[in-house]
């Protein structure tokens, strides 16, 4: 079944250029309309059937976020299409939030179609545009939550509840408080990414700890941390200082 999709961007070029590869590297993706005007893409998906709608965030008449609000009844998809520096891009990760950083690549473009198909729920959850709201507030610059993906779906963190994680090949293990723990289909670098400026060290290849759960630090080759759970983990020679300095 094909994917009804439409295109919003105030840029022509970038709508032009989507076009061409959504034809040529996502076949099942059926643009049936594009647009440059914010109001009338939303005229035309309220009275209209879509799966899907690739969104621009910088648009002079109404932004990214504004058309979201006045869609957000209508059970579709959205993909971001986004200029945004890397301060933003970590916002969109803590929130699980899909976008395609411009130019768009073939890889990424697939990849977002991919995983627009496997999710088992459309729309994007209110709590997932809080977070992501909250990461973009340049006022705000300490983020409470992040959202990550679970075997049942996306549950949202509140940071000051993480102990600790721990890699497993492309998942990670997150040890909260009281014992609970998550497996999440996300590397331990991309929760590290999540969590930048948040208080997490990277002590190992393996472990990303909480530096405000440590409980004491066993000196060694390279020692080892004991959280507040009790828990040892080993830190490796290279990371060593890094974590020592720190406590100075």
């Amino acid at each position: 079944m094909k994917i009804r999709s439409v295109i919003l961007d105030d840029e022509q070029h970038c709508i032009d250029t989507l076009k061409w590869q959504l034809e040529k590297y996502c076949i099942e993706v059926d643009v049936v309309a594009s647009f440059n005007s914010p109001n009338l893409a939303l005229e035309y998906v309220k009275t209209n059937k879509i799966d899907l709608v690739f969104l621009d965030i910088e648009m002079p008449e109404m932004n990214g976020f504004e058309f979201l609000k006045n869609i957000q009844n209508i059970s579709l998809e959205v993909i971001f299409t986004t200029a945004y520096d890397e301060f933003a891009l970590k916002a969109f990760q803590a929130s699980a939030i899909d976008y395609l950083l411009k130019p768009i690549d073939k890889e990424g473009l697939v990849s977002a179609v991919k995983k627009m198909q496997e999710k088992k729920k459309p729309n994007l959850l209110p709590e997932q545009m809080e977070i992501l709201y909250d990461s973009l507030n340049t006022k705000k610059h300490i983020k409470e939550r992040i959202a990550v993906p679970t075997q049942e779906g996306l549950y949202f963190v509140k940071i000051k509840e993480i102990m600790y994680c721990i890699s497993d090949s492309n998942y990670t293990n997150i040890h909260l408080i009281n014992n609970k723990k998550l497996l999440v289909s996300r590397t331990l670098k991309e929760i590290e990414l999540m969590l930048e400026g948040s208080g997490f060290l990277r002590i190992h290849h393996s472990y990303l700890i909480n530096l405000q759960k440590i409980e004491k630090y066993i000196r060694g080759d390279g020692g080892y941390v004991v959280m507040d759970d009790k828990k040892s983990l080993s830190v490796s020679r290279s990371r060593k200082e890094a974590l020592l300095t720190i406590f100075e």
